[in-house]
């Protein structure tokens, strides 16, 4: 009996002991603020929350909403140690106290601690083009379970609601920060936030401050877009890429550069690609700059590397040789420079296509093509980095097996030492090897004959020919060439051209030339120099510059040149404009001689001591040097002075003694144009 006595005290005393015992109140963690402080969500701790059967909210000290941890009827506990609630606040303020009254099953009160917002204050600027933002720390020491910084929010006053991540972060240590406008006129609200990591084993709570707010704009251009790309669509429509370097651009606008300046075309709304209406891309091109509007309709200024749009076209194509070869503008200001271009081929309309090959150049040579075939082809640019790309305009060719790209063309036709005439020739040889090269002639320019053939030669382009069968000095010689490619068939006919044949006549101290024009020089005639020696001249000199014509003329007054021979000595050098081969040529015509008459007046005395009339010598005009002879005697023959040079005469010495007064003897040696050799002689005194 005692023992069951001392058990039954023993059962009365637990339950009396369990009855009593007090439990942990719940311990508040974060605060945050919702919905224009209109809402307050609130998030706790509690190690004894499942012996609680309601919470208490109570914010600025009014019971503001409560929550049953468990069913009375089935004692189902339903929260757990963490939890959290939304509570809308009872009345506005600025400033919020939050705690909990938790009440257990025994209608025991237990209450938290009491947990107060933290406030935000927003200033703006007094242009309000910024807001300065300032909080308080929501405990004076932050301890390691608070986060590292503290992170901004903000939302514009036409949208809903915060959005989930910051705009800004800064460190905990700072509780101030400056934003900058970026909406046109509009009230921004703002909100701070810092995480509180208070158990390892549950997601850390977000302590936010107050929503605080401002009425801001923005009058600051916004930075330059990035102008990507200026490509060809496949339907042949320009079309410009581009992306924006800053968010909340409202429009894009597109330049055009033209020798009167930049050219606004359009502005582009809510998308970051435009199509030009206006250019045709395979016979035009245009650069073009961009730039952005903000929504305030700041504008920002234009790009500074201007792009177009590439052309390509055909060069020309050869059949023989299966090849095309195209030619596209270089594109400008690819960002990040061009790595290089891309060929691609499509012998399908452009259902698939082919990388045929890759250059650095403008230019691409496409080899390997069937006769009679469609082909398309445009041109890709790449960037270092191969991360943008623009591509050319489109364009459609074919090749017939007519078709070669063989030339020769006659550069010059000279007449050579009077010896024989050279005819230089050009042809595509160094980059499209022939079979053979023929020269033809023609003495009339219809009817031509072959003349010459030569082998084609390794790498080489020019081909020279001699005609020494021509009379080059009565007639005019025509002469074109062609060759035999490696489809055996006559390619590349030639220019024709024809040598210079130059005619002289004298006419009383004049000398008249005459000459055809040089034909057929793909750069044209410039300039006919009339090129002269006369006997006592070593080379030949240019004495005119005659404009050229069909047919040229030019007379050449020696009246002044009497004591330079007989003979006049002639040739033209014709000379080219830069032709498309960036050569400038030079013809030579044939050398021809006139002869003026020679005249001879002879003194029959001369003082070698007098003031005048000092030596004696013929007064020769136009005299040749060639066979001229002059020889003075005394009246016993003996020769006293000899001297072939007509302007040389006797100064009345012997042995450089002045010789007696007496009457000596002179025989004069001199050849007529025919080549007859006359002679003169008589006497002459010598005087003292």
């Amino acid at each position: 009996m005692i023992n069951i006595k001392k058990s039954g005290l023993l059962v009365l005393l637990m339950a009396l002991v369990i009855g009593s015992f007090a439990w942990n109140p719940p311990k508040m963690q974060c605060i945050k603020l919702l919905n224009n402080n209109q809402r307050v969500k609130v998030s706790w701790s509690c190690n004894d929350c499942a012996h609680f059967r309601t919470y208490y909210f109570y914010v600025n000290g009014i019971l503001a909403d409560s929550l049953f941890g468990y069913s009375s009827s089935t004692q189902n506990y339903t929260l757990c140690d963490y939890g959290s609630k939304e509570i809308n606040i009872p009345s506005p303020a600025n400033y919020f106290d939050c705690y909990i009254m938790a009440v257990d099953s025994n209608d025991n009160q237990y209450f938290s601690d009491t947990i107060h917002s933290i406030n935000l204050t927003v200033t703006p600027q007094s242009d309000n083009t910024m807001a300065y933002l300032e909080w308080e720390s929501p405990t004076s020491t932050l301890n390691s379970s608070w986060g590292s910084t503290f992170d901004i929010y903000k939302k514009r006053a036409f949208e809903d609601d915060f959005p989930i991540s910051p705009f800004a972060s800064v460190p905990n240590t700072q509780l101030n920060y400056t934003d900058t406008s970026d909406v046109c006129d509009n009230t921004i609200f703002y909100q701070v936030s810092i995480s509180n990591f208070y158990s390892n084993n549950e997601p850390p709570c977000s302590f936010m401050t107050t929503i605080g707010s401002a009425h801001l704009v923005d009058s600051t251009s916004p930075a330059p877009p990035v102008l990507d790309s200026v490509s060809v669509t496949p339907d042949n429509e320009v079309i410009l890429g581009f992306h924006e370097t800053e968010p909340y651009m409202m429009a894009f606008i597109i330049y055009y550069i033209n020798p009167n300046g930049t050219i606004p075309l359009d502005t582009v709304y809510g998308q970051t690609y435009w199509i030009d209406p206006v250019i045709d891309p395979n016979n035009d091109s245009r650069f073009y700059r961009i730039a952005t509007m903000d929504s305030c309709g700041n504008v920002s200024p234009m790009i500074n590397n201007q792009q177009c749009n590439m052309g390509v076209h055909l060069v020309s194509s050869d059949a023989c040789h299966r090849s095309a070869t195209i030619q596209w503008t270089t594109y400008t200001n690819l960002f990040n420079d061009i790595n290089h271009f891309e060929v691609l081929l499509s012998n399908n309309n452009g259902a698939t296509w082919e990388t045929v090959g890759t250059t650095t150049s403008n230019s691409y040579l496409i080899e390997g093509l069937e006769f009679n075939q469609e082909y398309r082809v445009f041109v890709r640019v790449v960037n270092n980095g191969e991360t943008i790309t623009a591509s050319s305009n489109r364009i459609n060719f074919h090749i017939s097996a007519e078709e070669s790209e063989d030339f020769t063309y006659i550069s010059s036709v000279s007449v050579i030492d009077n010896q024989y005439i050279q005819i230089k020739v050009l042809t595509s040889g160094d980059t499209l090897p022939f079979e053979t090269i023929t020269l033809q002639r023609s003495e009339n320019g219809t009817d031509f004959e072959p003349f010459k053939t030569q082998a084609h030669q390794n790498g080489t382009a020019a081909y020279v020919f001699y005609d020494s069968l021509a009379n080059f000095e009565r007639n005019t010689y025509y002469y074109r060439t062609f060759v035999i490619n490696h489809c055996h068939t006559d390619a590349g006919y030639s220019n024709i051209s024809h040598n210079i044949l130059l005619r002289g006549e004298n006419n009383a101290q004049t000398n008249l030339l005459s000459w055809h024009g040089y034909d057929n020089w793909d750069g044209d005639v410039s300039d006919y120099f009339v090129m002269r020696k006369v006997e006592n001249e070593e080379l030949f000199n240019a004495i005119a510059d005659v404009v050229p014509s069909s047919v040229n003329n030019f007379s050449d007054d020696i009246s002044q040149l009497f004591e330079s021979g007989s003979k006049f000595l002639y040739y033209i050098e014709a000379k080219e404009n830069t032709n498309q081969y960036g050569i400038e040529e030079t013809s030579y015509s044939n050398l021809i001689t006139v002869i003026q008459p020679p005249t001879l007046y002879i003194p029959n005395a001369f003082r070698p001591l007098g003031a005048n009339n000092k030596v004696f010598k013929p007064s020769n005009s136009f005299v040749s040097i060639e066979n001229y002879k002059f020889s003075i005697f005394t009246r016993t023959g003996e020769c006293i002075f000899m001297t072939t040079n007509p302007q040389e005469g006797w100064d009345g010495r012997i042995n450089g003694i002045v010789a007696p007064m007496n009457v000596y003897v002179y025989y004069i040696e001199y050849m007529m144009p025919d080549g007859t050799i006359l002679e003169r002689t008589g006497t002459v005194t010598l005087v003292r």
